[in-house]
């Protein structure tokens, strides 16, 4: 079956391709007629493709690196709406999981979905008092997912051999669409992830925030069932303010929402589910977010969350002091996150080591000097273009700053790492909604709200708030081995072994370092 799919759509692609090459012209739904650029056409191609094409396209569009700016851009828009499955195949599954009948259960349930997508639908009903949403995953779409799945396999083997992205991997970009999908068609990892949001706000005590709540008795790998939020989504209210300007203004009156005061709320909170609970949504996009009247502000859709990996607050003290202008400390906080992940490699040498030691906060001490002469111009641009209404929307995205600044450290042999690429990533897609929801939104402002109390208490609250979030995250506990007398030797040998290559690896960066920077060659002969 498989196989047969895989067939199917490879035979389909290149009178697909041809199709859209030809294609001039794009009309929306409004009737308004639009020249296709090549950003749009990748667009409306992966959107026709559907499935595991549009979620491919979401990864690119996380992905300043592999695509240029454009096409990223345009990728942040792209839309999964799918022609809906038959109610009767969707039922199907929730009385295969449970033995009943879906109208059995709840009340009031509405035969037009209130979604559908390549992979689900949503329906909306009543369990008892309580209106709740059902998302139900369409029947059989594994396999669908499969044969898109080894096609995208077979593209990404061409690109990557012919270096059309130079040192890029597509293949890389596909295994993490494999990883997202593996979670994003369980959903009691949604569930589960949903939950932990919802505890989360709730301890906080936060009361702008809002966060579904989940009925545990209805969670299923194929079907979920939470708390209905009857907020707006902020697709639609920009797809008002676009069609219906002055009506959308006279209902956001009425319902007391205050769009700059929202877009504020957006980006506060996500910098408080980066830092402090260290657990963040990694899927900021229009359908998933949602303002309520008083400039409330929800998220829905948690198939797809970030856990930082290191300890950030490199970023946090970088994110200060790009907003203070002071340039060698954000250097500096940049250097020092990303290396934790030297550390990583290297931890046991640096403490038994002291000329390795020596070496290594030398070579960082010098990449921090080096890395201050190319954020200091990306840095003033920031600010310079970030409330500047006179410049195009894309123009004044904070995306061209942090693709800059992924670039430089680059340059230095260093990268970041993903959960901080998809946590810069979430800023930049919520920064854009944010300024086609209101001109006056600038994420400069935004962020300096956010340090209005002092970066010291910032952190108290995060040390404070450690032992919770680990808990609600439900860490796996460490698990430990006992070693036999016999096998000492061999691990003693294996452990010597990996102080080793870890030792060869990182004079390795440390050589390539300095032979582009013979300055910095200079300076480690001083290290005794």
């Amino acid at each position: 079956m498989i196989v047969i799919l895989f067939l199917g759509r490879f035979i389909f692609l290149p009178a697909f391709f041809l199709k859209y090459a030809f294609k001039r012209a794009y009309v929306d739904g409004a009737g308004n007629v639009f020249r296709l650029s090549n950003p749009l056409r990748l667009r409306l191609m992966l959107e026709e493709l559907g499935g595991v094409f549009v979620k491919f396209g979401q990864i690119l569009a996380m992905r300043f690196d592999i695509l240029p700016l454009a096409y990223a851009e345009a990728l942040l828009n792209l839309a999964d709406n799918a022609r809906p499955a038959p109610n009767e195949e969707m039922f199907q599954i929730f009385r295969q999981e449970t033995g009943k009948e879906i109208n059995e259960v709840f009340d009031d349930l509405e035969k037009k979905p209130l979604a559908a997508a390549s992979f689900d639908q949503v329906y909306k009903a009543r369990l008892g008092k309580e209106e709740v949403i059902i998302k139900i995953q369409k029947p059989a779409i594994e396999k669908y997912i499969a044969a898109d799945i080894a096609l995208l396999r077979f593209i990404s083997f061409f690109i990557d051999k012919i270096g059309i992205l130079k040192s890029v991997s597509m293949k890389e970009a596909v295994k993490q669409l494999e990883v997202w999908l593996k979670n994003d068609l369980d959903y009691r990892i949604e569930a589960n992830n949903n939950q932990i949001f919802y505890e989360h706000v709730r301890k906080h005590k936060l009361e702008e925030t809002i966060i579904p709540k989940i009925y545990k008795e209805f969670i299923f790998p194929k079907f979920m069932v939470q708390e209905f939020l009857s907020g707006s989504q902020i697709k639609r209210i920009i797809a008002y303010l676009d069609s219906r300007p002055e009506e959308a203004k006279k209902i956001l009156d009425e319902r007391n929402i205050n769009l700059l005061e929202a877009s504020g709320r957006f980006i506060c909170d996500l910098m408080r589910q980066y830092f402090i609970d260290k657990f963040f949504h990694a899927d900021p996009h229009p359908d998933n977010l949602i303002i309520f009247p008083g400039s409330k502000i929800g998220f829905i859709d948690f198939g797809l969350i970030g856990r930082p990996v290191y300890d950030n607050d490199g970023i946090l003290k970088f994110i200060k002091a790009a907003l203070d202008l002071d340039f060698l400390e954000a250097s500096g906080g940049i250097v020092s996150f990303l290396g934790e992940s030297l550390k990583k490699d290297i931890g046991e040498i640096l403490e038994t080591d002291l000329k390795i030691k020596a070496t290594y906060e030398q070579t960082l001490k010098f990449i921090t000097k080096k890395l201050v002469e190319d954020l200091a111009p990306a840095l003033k641009d920031w600010h310079f273009l970030a409330g500047n209404k006179n410049y195009h929307l894309f123009e004044r995205s904070s995306s061209n700053v942090f693709l800059k600044i992924v670039k430089a450290i680059g340059k230095y042999k260093l990268k970041f790492p993903p959960d901080a690429i998809a946590f810069l990533r979430g800023l930049v897609i919520v920064e854009i909604i944010c300024l086609k929801l209101t001109p006056e939104f600038s994420l400069v402002k935004a962020l300096k709200t956010y340090f209005e109390r002092p970066v010291d208490e910032i952190k108290e609250e995060i040390a404070g708030h450690e032992a919770e979030a680990a808990e609600l995250s439900d860490f796996s506990a460490l698990r430990f081995i006992d070693i036999s007398p016999e096998k000492t030797g061999a691990l003693s040998l294996a452990e010597e072994e990996k102080m080793y290559t870890a030792k060869e690896k990182f004079m390795n960066f440390v050589s390539a370092l300095a032979e582009k920077y013979p300055e910095l060659y200079n300076e480690l002969k001083e290290v005794r």
